[in-house]
């Protein structure tokens, strides 16, 4: 218990809205309240991207259906790329959730893979920097799937009385959930918000604040990590040597546990443990993300 209590006034769970999670570093506070958005839990969104694996008729079979309270409204999927993505609605909070699929399939792996950094010309972006790049295979899979998502999306939104948009997505979902933003906030004048649940950097420091400060300008970016996720982790190096750079605000979340945590000083882990199990990759926040057959 003593350790356990000396780990917990360590790590502190939040309750804030995004926007003033760059403030709390330094006068954070304990609460016993779980981080919302709005009504729709980080949890929530965990679950959403989760059943984006699923199709739709697919979805009731996974005990997420049931906790995660949202309404599947369309699916689609890019022939080209074979990106996913799922549109979901929690008409309690007037909120439409957009979870981009991970990979799925050979395809979806191997867009992971072509990691070269290319100019950003097909992401609806007006007057980016010269020197903006972005990952090949994010900007090609998020260019897909926006052709085949935006209408369902547009046509849904205006269904609603001025609905918040939610961007999520785990992995390569991540990836083009944030890209797919971009898109949606060139469409429309709408300020979304991006969570991410073990995305990849994908994008150069000029794309990076261009995103920031002009594509996403007003909107939160939130990426959830942890430091067992073996993605993560064995991928650092690599991100650091070619100059990725995050687009939001990175965060540490607990894999087995609804939990968020800000730290003044990171708490150090074993020195001899190595993130290795392919498994954690797909554990946010107590919730299972992966490809499966239910």
């Amino acid at each position: 218990m003593g350790e356990e209590h000396n780990r917990m006034t360590r790590r502190k769970s939040l309750a804030l809205p995004l926007a003033l999670l760059v403030c709390i570093v330094t006068f954070y506070q304990p609460t016993s309240a779980f981080n919302t958005l709005g009504d729709a839990s980080l949890r929530r969104l965990a679950e959403a991207s989760s059943l984006s694996y699923l199709q739709t008729d697919k979805m009731s079979s996974s005990p997420y259906a049931e906790t995660c309270k949202l309404e599947a409204l369309t699916q689609v999927v890019d022939d080209q790329t074979e990106s996913g993505a799922t549109v979901f609605r929690d008409e309690s909070s007037n909120t439409i959730v957009v979870a981009c699929r991970g990979s799925a399939n050979i395809k979806n792996f191997s867009t992971n893979l072509k990691f070269d950094l290319v100019p950003a010309t097909r992401l609806s972006l007006t007057n980016p920097p010269e020197q903006a790049r972005v990952h090949k295979g994010f900007q090609d899979a998020s260019l897909g799937l926006w052709k085949v998502l935006s209408q369902p999306l547009l046509e849904e939104v205006s269904r609603l009385d001025s609905p918040s948009v939610i961007f999520t997505g785990h992995s390569l979902g991540g990836a083009t959930a944030l890209l797919c933003a971009t898109h949606y906030t060139a469409s429309t004048d709408g300020r979304p918000t991006v969570v991410t649940f073990g995305g990849p950097r994908l994008c150069n420091a000029d794309l990076a604040r261009f995103i920031r400060n002009e594509a996403l300008r007003g909107c939160d970016v939130l990426h959830l990590v942890h430091s067992k996720d073996p993605i993560l982790a064995n991928n650092q190096k690599l991100w650091d040597q070619m100059g990725f750079e995050n687009v939001g605000i990175e965060m540490e979340c607990d894999p087995l546990e609804p939990a968020v945590y800000c730290e003044e000083t990171p708490v150090k882990g074993n020195p001899f443990s190595i993130a290795w199990n392919m498994l954690d990759h797909c554990k946010y926040l107590g919730v299972f993300v992966v490809p499966r057959v239910v």
